[in-house]
């Protein structure tokens, strides 16, 4: 894993990271932090649409799919009427699994999901996945 995956990955699940602007001024001038970053507000944001998925008639889980080497997420608002489609290449989908709460939505939305859908992931079995299942879901 390249560094920028291992700062999105600390700025995820570290509470204790504070990386202010001011303090780190030189960093922020590095393109490896400046995509680090992007990809951190990108997959914080999707992290919480997708947690609110467990809040009834807030968002909806229309697919989660493959597209070659990416990963398609995409979701309804219901309140606002709104669509959003994500697409994560195989280690930011990795990285938004790290997260107990995200996986265990995940895994409960595609116990319910049609055979096809868990083919089209290579999921074709039940069950939470874990580090192996996700890498090969997204190969």
């Amino acid at each position: 894993m390249d560094l920028t995956f291992k700062i999105v990955r600390r700025l995820l699940r570290d509470d204790d990271v504070a990386f202010s602007r001011n303090r780190n001024f030189e960093a922020y001038q590095d393109p490896r932090v400046k995509r680090a970053l992007r990809l951190y507000r990108h997959l914080r944001s999707l992290e919480r649409d997708l947690l609110r998925l467990g809040q009834p008639g807030q968002v909806r889980l229309e697919a989660v799919e493959r597209q070659g080497e990416q990963v398609v997420v995409r979701l309804e608002f219901l309140e606002q009427r709104g669509k959003r489609v994500s697409y994560l290449s195989a280690e930011e989908w990795g990285l938004l699994l790290e997260s107990e709460r995200v996986c265990a939505i995940l895994s409960d939305l595609l116990e319910k999901a049609p055979a096809a859908v868990r083919r089209a992931l290579g999921r074709e079995h039940q069950g939470r996945p874990d580090t192996a299942e996700v890498d090969d879901a997204t190969r």
